[in-house]
């Protein structure tokens, strides 16, 4: 069995069209979607369609589809730079994805545990539990030992650090996928995981694809997007680009 996965699309539909196009090359037999499709892009509606349209073996819900249908409280109003850029790119969104799109959004499930040929999978945004905790290729062995809630478990997939990597630990396989829309590991191409399974025997490609920036940052100031800056910033350089831009202001 071929499984591709992808995640973190982030509304940039330049790059999930570029993935779709490889993966006709790749011919998955299933299709698994880690979350965060919307929210610091231009094109959240659009990237909801195009992963609906991939007919997903299951669609995760990432930390910013949860924040855009579940936000702001009332009476919020943001007290830090980086709430300040969650609000005016929430108030974008809202403008663009309808009501159908945000219920879709709101109830899609936060994990799940399958398995794959002969391999028991567990598959989170960010991990058990969580959203948005943070653990990186770079981890420790006991840090990477949070990712997984069965003691059965052989394979742990998930995305949310915008890092791609494949790493073993305490006879588990742990693979991070990487960010379509928004890589923050350096390299600025299109990143998502193939996983071929024949029974408990498992091979892992971090595929990296190039597409238009500058189709995507066109869209972008089209669109008079907020906080283009720092899309442009992420695009071109794949770096964390908040407190980057927080810096140089």
């Amino acid at each position: 069995m071929r499984l591709a996965v992808i995640s973190d699309t982030h509304g940039n539909a330049t790059a999930l069209e570029a993935v779709i196009h490889d993966l006709s090359d790749q011919s998955p037999d299933a299709i698994v979607c880690l979350g965060d499709i919307v929210m610091r892009g231009p094109q959240p509606s659009e990237c909801i369609h195009m992963v609906k349209s991939l007919k997903p073996l299951a669609v995760i819900r990432g930390n910013y589809d949860d924040k855009f249908t579940r936000f702001p409280e009332p009476g919020w109003v943001p007290a830090t730079y980086k709430q300040e850029l969650v609000l005016r790119a929430y108030e974008y969104d809202c403008e663009r994805i309808g009501k159908e799109d945000q219920a879709w959004l709101a109830n899609l499930p936060v994990e799940l545990s399958c398995e794959f040929e002969e391999v028991p999978t567990e598959m989170y945004h960010a991990g058990p539990n969580t959203l948005v905790n943070i653990v990186y290729p770079w981890a420790t062995l006991d840090e990477l030992d949070t990712l997984y809630k069965h003691e059965n478990t052989k394979l742990v997939l998930y995305g949310h650090v915008h890092h791609a990597y494949v790493r073993q630990g305490k006879g588990r396989l742990h693979v991070n996928c990487g960010s379509i829309g928004l890589p923050f590991d350096g390299d600025n191409r299109a990143s998502y995981a193939i996983v071929d399974f024949k029974k408990r025997d498992i091979a892992v490609q971090l595929r990296r694809i190039t597409y238009d920036i500058e189709s995507a940052l066109a869209i972008a100031k089209a669109r008079s997007m907020p906080d283009i800056e720092a899309f442009e910033y992420a695009l071109r350089y794949a770096r964390y680009p908040y407190d980057a831009l927080k810096q140089l202001t």
